[in-house]
């Protein structure tokens, strides 16, 4: 049986990211559109100081919301939390008090006004790479099968032996997949991957690593060296990873 991701077309770069800006004060939402708009990759859909005003002019969110906090009647968080399928979200606010919180919504970034051009390149910067790593990941068709993957990048498909993969890394919302030769990135997250997958041959060690058995060289501490390459095993998985070492042995 094989499993499909969903057929892309091959392109030479990655689209731009959409982006909003949303404050209720002037001066500090036009500091953002001004640094936004020194960046190719991030195209300006509009700048709004209120909530009601950016989803009567949006049809739908963008890739990217640059919001305030505190805005009189809104709060950008709690309206960041109620949507159901939020974008990326940068809070540019006053109030450094909201770190955590932004944390806890799974936010981009997190920005203490006022905002200065060195602060939005790097978060610029990330956003773009962020970007090119789902674009390039988007490029791939995998196909699953009993002893091989077809990885097809735009018109190439790549036959890649399972006994060639070393490790698997989460990215995301997608799974880079470490092998003798190359890597290569899919769609399918890793735990899906590793449903996939041989079950008696592979194992996670992580909530963002899962390795092949046989490559396993040795296990020290709380890391695990694969294929040279030293993993970190996660206190959840450690009884699991040892049974599997014995019964490969």
């Amino acid at each position: 049986m094989f499993i499909t991701s969903r057929p892309v077309e091959p392109t030479t770069a990655p689209p731009p990211l959409t982006c909003a800006v949303l404050d209720d004060e002037l001066l500090p939402r036009l500091a953002v559109v001004k640094a936004l708009r020194q960046h190719a990759g991030l195209q300006l859909l509009g700048q709004f100081a209120s909530v009601a005003e950016m989803t009567a002019a949006l049809p739908a969110p963008p890739d990217v919301l640059f919001l305030d906090i505190e805005m009189g009647a809104d709060n950008g968080m709690a309206y960041y939390k109620s949507l159901p399928q939020p974008p990326l979200a940068v809070f540019i606010t006053s109030h450094p008090e909201y770190a955590l919180d932004s944390i806890e919504a799974a936010a981009f970034d997190y920005i203490v006004k006022p905002l200065t051009d060195e602060r939005f390149a790097r978060v610029a910067a990330r956003l773009l790479e962020h970007q090119a790593l789902r674009h390039k990941a988007a490029l791939y068709e995998l196909h699953v099968g009993a002893e091989f993957l077809n990885i097809r990048e735009g018109y190439e498909t790549s036959r890649v032996p399972v006994q060639d993969i070393v490790y698997l890394e989460a990215l995301d919302n997608y799974t880079k997949i470490h092998t003798t030769r190359r890597r290569y990135l899919t769609l399918l997250n890793l735990k899906h991957l590793c449903e996939q997958l041989p079950p008696l041959r592979f194992v996670r060690i992580h909530r963002t690593f899962a390795v092949a058995l046989d490559k396993v060289n040795r296990l020290t501490g709380s890391e695990l060296i694969v294929g040279g390459t030293a993993l970190p095993v996660g206190r959840t998985y450690r009884q699991k990873l040892a049974e599997a070492l014995r019964e490969a042995h």
